[in-house]
């Protein structure tokens, strides 16, 4: 880009600040002696729930005051906020979209590369915060935590969940099947094994190399739905497996299973979900993201007390937003230099989205579901 100072707008929210941003930004331009020129815009996410901003996904931002900042802009450094056509046809001098999620969907890619812009997303910046909040929920479900909750506040005293026939299961022996196994998978893989449960994985773009000296079997999803108590989505949505999690798929899970989404709401059939819990063909539910958000007040599932619900904050920490500014400032460092980008636009081998069937490495698994009949 030159000599000059580069020209940056920063798209800051309540969750990654502009001032994380700016503050991430000069600790890595001190390094190689550079200055920038600073526009801010401010969002109110997380407090403004995401939607649909012209044509892009999962975003937030009033687009005509951003095209306002945007004439002489050089970088666009944001997290949630969105990055329409129209903006980058209003931005001639734009080079580089710095994006603070672990895909663009923020962004359209496809004008950025009419225009050669790079794009740079942050695949796995909040891996562990999605780890570790999905053993949350998959512990108040299996220990029915949300249910007894539920009821105490209604002023009803569970002392049945004591009875035998109702007491919950400990954690070894059981089975938690990991539909997508990216970086959350494996962190939650990893988790869940140090509690004594066995790991089912189905993932058609898992890299065999990515199984070595994991007690994890591939497996393909009829399977891994039919032997699992726990079965929990870490994929990414693709036109292929929108509402995957189907009533056909809840009817192959066990009664006693529960289902768990903190990827993304588009891969359940949410009506398909209140009816099989309705008819109990599973056990319950955690839901940490919907199809559409916020989930409507008089939705049928939010009658259910064997549901755990939260407003979308699994990927929430203060370590993942601090991570997510120094990531983006390394990335921006790495273009001004002319150095190779680490992430470039993403689809992920593992976090794209499960379309097929894995065969690869279940033969191996045969003695494993074998000791579970």
């Amino acid at each position: 880009m030159g000599t000059e100072e580069p020209r940056i707008l920063i798209i800051g929210d309540r969750f990654v600040t502009h001032q994380l941003f700016k503050e991430a930004l000069e600790r890595h331009f001190a390094t190689i002696d550079k200055k920038a020129i600073y526009t801010v815009f401010e969002t109110a996410w997380p407090d403004d729930p995401l939607r649909d901003v012209e044509e892009v996904h999962e975003a937030v931002g009033d687009v005509d005051a951003m095209i306002e900042r945007l004439h002489d802009i050089d970088v666009i450094v944001t997290d949630y906020g969105a990055v329409t056509k129209r903006m980058i046809e209003s931005a001639p001098r734009l080079r580089l979209i710095a994006v603070a999620r672990g895909g663009p969907v923020s962004v359209n890619t496809a004008a950025a590369k009419a225009r050669a812009i790079r794009v740079v997303n942050l695949p796995g910046r909040n891996s562990q915060a999605v780890a570790e909040f999905t053993l949350g929920l998959i512990l108040c479900q299996l220990k029915r935590i949300t249910e007894c909750h539920t009821d105490m506040r209604r002023g009803i005293w569970r002392g049945d969940c004591y009875r035998f026939e109702n007491a919950p299961q400990e954690l070894p022996g059981l089975i938690a099947g990991l539909i997508g196994f990216g970086s959350v998978g494996r962190l939650l893989a990893q988790m869940l094994q140090g509690l004594g449960m066995s790991i089912l994985a189905y993932d058609p773009w898992l890299e065999p190399r990515i199984l070595e000296g994991q007690e994890v079997c591939p497996v393909d999803l009829d399977t891994l739905l039919s032997r699992s108590d726990v079965v929990s989505l870490h994929a990414r949505t693709t036109p292929e497996n929108i509402g995957m999690m189907g009533y056909k798929q809840f009817q192959m899970m066990k009664p006693s299973a529960h289902l768990i989404n903190t990827a993304r709401g588009n891969l359940v059939d949410h009506d398909a979900l209140y009816r099989a819990l309705k008819e109990g063909r599973i056990a319950g539910a955690a839901l940490d993201i919907y199809d559409t958000e916020p989930i409507a007040p008089n939705h049928p599932l939010l009658e259910l007390n064997n549901v755990t619900f939260s407003p979308h904050i699994a990927g929430a920490s203060r370590e993942t937003a601090i991570r997510s500014a120094e990531l983006l400032a390394q990335e921006i460092v790495h273009f001004l230099n002319d150095d190779p980008l680490e992430h470039p636009p993403f689809c992920g081998v593992t976090d794209c989205g499960v379309t097929d069937v894995l065969d690869a490495g279940q033969a191996g698994c045969s003695d494993f579901l074998k000791r579970r009949d």
